[in-house]
């Protein structure tokens, strides 16, 4: 029998994710893996809305996804298209994404946070063993971060937060010189819910922490199987942070030109790690590189009570 062939995107408020892989049963095999910086959460809390420069960018990186998934069978309409953060603020998300319903006939659905935590357990949880019983992720992206505490015997999410913030929200308040007082609102506003995350070792999925354990590599280029799986000490995380949280995108990107456009958010999504992992007295991280559209792959469609209305 021939496998089952699947496309998922991820649209996140930096980076927008395509993968497309072979699944029937327990077999699951990566067919193609792609990634555009889109920016779509830029400007999202002055101005409400998506930048227009990032729905073109998004627009076209949908338009070249669609070919892509076409080549291997897949139609527009089986893509399962998922939009987090950004598109739950941005009031104009619903025009948008009909647009591109209307135009490619890919269907885009905006899922809650706690969607978010399912899927990117569901990812992190693939073809995984861990020793502990319960074990804490954190999922960085663009304008949030979910924080998921998971009972992997049982495989069941025990808790789970959304902080509203992430690498381009956080890289927009370090311009503006307003992080330190954002991040102590958020810090006092979740402080109750927050200790309940405090642990020595956590899980990290997304863009953020894959590039920063890339940096701590010194690669130039993106090592994708030697990320996965990497442990970093919190003394790896501070001396990233001690060398780099001064940077600008050009100093970035001349030492890590694999960043490319993230280049222009990493400061505040290093930013965010430090902080994070201070506050939740991590003393260890372990990088995975399987996270949300790997969790919407593998369950192959989204519930209704997974929809943010």
């Amino acid at each position: 029998m021939k496998n089952k062939m699947r496309a998922s995107i991820d649209i996140g408020s930096n980076s927008v994710l395509l993968l497309i892989a072979e699944i029937e049963g327990d077999y699951f095999k990566d067919i193609s893996k792609k990634s555009f910086i889109t920016s779509l959460g830029r400007d999202l809390d002055k101005n409400k809305a998506f930048h227009p420069d990032s729905m073109a960018l998004t627009l076209g990186a949908i338009v070249d996804y669609v070919e892509e998934a076409q080549k291997y069978g897949i139609r527009p309409e089986e893509i399962i298209a998922t939009a987090t953060e950004a598109s739950r603020v941005a009031q104009n998300a619903s025009s948008f994404f009909d647009q591109i319903k209307d135009d490619l006939g890919v269907n885009i659905q905006r899922i809650t946070p706690a969607a978010e935590a399912y899927f990117s357990t569901k990812g992190i949880l693939f073809n995984s063993t861990y020793n502990d019983e319960v074990i804490t992720i954190m999922d960085i992206g663009g304008a949030s971060t979910e924080l998921i505490k998971v009972n992997v015997k049982k495989n069941e999410i025990q808790n789970t937060i959304s902080l509203p913030i992430g690498a381009v929200r956080a890289s927009q308040w370090l311009d503006e010189d307003l992080f330190v007082q954002n991040l102590q609102k958020i810090f006092e506003d979740f402080r109750s819910s927050l200790d309940q995350f405090v642990t020595n070792q956590l899980f990290c999925v997304a863009g953020t922490m894959t590039s920063l354990g890339n940096m701590y590599l010194g690669r130039k280029e993106f090592f994708e199987d030697d990320v996965h799986g990497l442990k970093l000490k919190s003394d790896d995380v501070e001396n990233l942070f001690k060398h780099f949280s001064m940077s600008g995108p050009e100093i970035f990107l001349k030492e890590f030109p694999f960043l490319g456009k993230r280049s222009a958010s990493i400061k505040g999504g290093l930013h965010t790690v430090y902080h994070l992992i201070h506050r939740l007295l991590v003393k260890e991280m372990t990088i995975s590189t399987y996270g949300l559209r790997y969790g919407t792959l593998l369950e192959g469609h989204i519930k209704e009570e997974f929809l943010h209305v």
